[in-house]
């Protein structure tokens, strides 16, 4: 069975780009929105296993912000939330630890390293 996924991220070239790298791996059910308010929304219908959240998005919340609902909303059935961001580490570090991420990755990253890192959360 597919890891469903939700790709989230403001820049449509960058949906775009993770989708592509995503969908070699032959691994996932890929599904993309712009913001975290249509994340959020999202996340009953769909029912993703992953989201894929891009910390900083104009609009009403960030990526943050929208972690925090996921895994408020979900609870302990809440999918697992993968931060990225070009912020600096020990920033994206703490905003994960805020708002309850599964892991973070900085930005730039390799097709590979993303890979990885998604298929290691369900391999513990």
């Amino acid at each position: 069975m597919k890891l469903k996924i939700l790709i989230v991220d403001d820049n449509e070239e960058i949906r775009a780009l993770l989708h592509a790298t995503l969908d070699l791996a032959d691994a996932f059910e890929l599904h993309e929105t712009h913001d975290g308010p249509s994340a959020v929304a999202m996340i009953d219908t769909l029912a993703p296993n992953l989201v894929l959240m891009d910390i900083m998005m104009p609009g009403q919340f960030d990526g943050v912000e929208a972690c925090r609902r996921i895994k408020a909303v979900g609870g302990a059935n809440a999918p697992k939330v993968v931060l990225i961001s070009a912020k600096p580490v020990d920033q994206i570090k703490a905003d994960a630890k805020t708002c309850g991420a599964d892991l973070f990755i900085a930005k730039p990253f390799g097709p590979a390293q993303l890979v990885e890192a998604i298929t290691a959360l369900y391999r513990a």
